[in-house]
């Protein structure tokens, strides 16, 4: 039977134990209704045809069920495969990125730009005016050494029973380190952060995505990100348009922007830097401000 395709062995067995109970209580409940009538044919007829008549909608009913459970089932296994299909060509594509951008990033280019420092001096570069670009490139590279890193811990969580890696790290230090490359750092402001076990590149990008986002949407003179800690959450605040907590629960869907937004971006970058958060088993909510902007707060847990 086609409709079965797809049922459990269990299911099945059940449906006809079921049905087989059924039939022997409707012979048994026309037998008593015989008899009741005092074998009056009509009567009993009556009563059975009564009672049956409530088979039809309830074997629809099942009928329905089990083909809606059986595309259902046929759908997921679909997916399932598909899934699978897709999780390998990820690791094979994380393994060519990983190992492509390992050699430019931290064989070949650090390479060929000390090899280039060697053969100029400071004052010959200075005459050929190219000492700004020369900071300009080791600068960054340096920052793209940084981001490689977060990439690589990143595609790692791609293979199966991947565990974070996390080691106790001075979380002001690490995240001057990381950011002291960028424009914006005269705009980020950090209180004493302390020590915590993170997974430091990854961690990073994550408090970094979230800076950025603070300054990005922000129509402020003076834009600033704040970021303290109290006992064991982090407060990340800015003074920017300002979002609830349903509205930041909405963006942080894939893919998702606001209809009216101005701004460039894939929408994807708040989604990643919650689940970076959330492979290190802490928990983010945001509230608006009433005095302007934006305060997110990470729950921080060693568990």
């Amino acid at each position: 039977m086609k409709f079965l395709d797809g049922i459990s062995k269990k299911s099945r067995v059940s449906l006809f134990v079921a049905l087989g109970i059924m039939v022997i209580f409707f012979v048994m409940q026309s037998c008593v209704a015989f008899k009741i009538c005092q074998y009056s044919y009509e009567l009993a007829l009556f009563g059975y045809i009564s009672v049956i008549s409530f088979m039809p909608p309830f074997f629809l009913v099942v009928y329905e069920f089990l083909t809606l459970k059986a595309a259902i089932s046929s759908r997921l296994d679909e997916n399932i495969k598909e899934l699978k299909n897709k999780n390998t060509y990820l690791e094979h594509a994380a393994k060519i990125l990983r190992h492509d951008m390992h050699s430019g990033i931290n064989t070949y280019m650090p390479r060929g730009l000390s090899s280039l420092n060697r053969r100029v001096s400071d004052e010959k570069a200075k005459e050929l005016k190219i000492d700004a670009p020369l900071k300009m490139i080791s600068e960054g590279l340096r920052h793209t050494q940084k981001v490689y890193k977060g990439v690589y811990e990143f595609t790692n969580l791609v293979k199966k029973d991947a565990i974070l890696n996390r080691e106790e790290c001075n979380l002001n230090t690490i995240l001057e380190d990381y950011l002291s490359s960028t424009a914006y750092r005269p705009q980020v402001i950090l209180e004493d952060l302390g020590i915590f076990l993170v997974n430091e590149p990854l961690f990073c990008t994550a408090v970094d995505n979230l800076i950025r986002n603070g300054l990005k949407y922000n129509d402020s003179n003076n834009k600033f990100v704040k970021i303290y800690r109290r006992d064991n959450f982090l407060y990340i605040e800015d003074n920017g348009r300002g979002m609830t907590h349903e509205e930041f629960l909405h963006l942080s869907q894939p893919y998702t922007r606001k209809e009216d937004q101005k701004e460039s971006g894939t929408g994807l970058g708040l989604n990643i830097c919650i689940a970076i958060l959330e492979e290190h088993n802490f928990t983010i909510t945001c509230k608006k401000l009433e005095i302007g902007g934006t305060q997110l707060k990470i729950s921080l847990t060693n568990e």
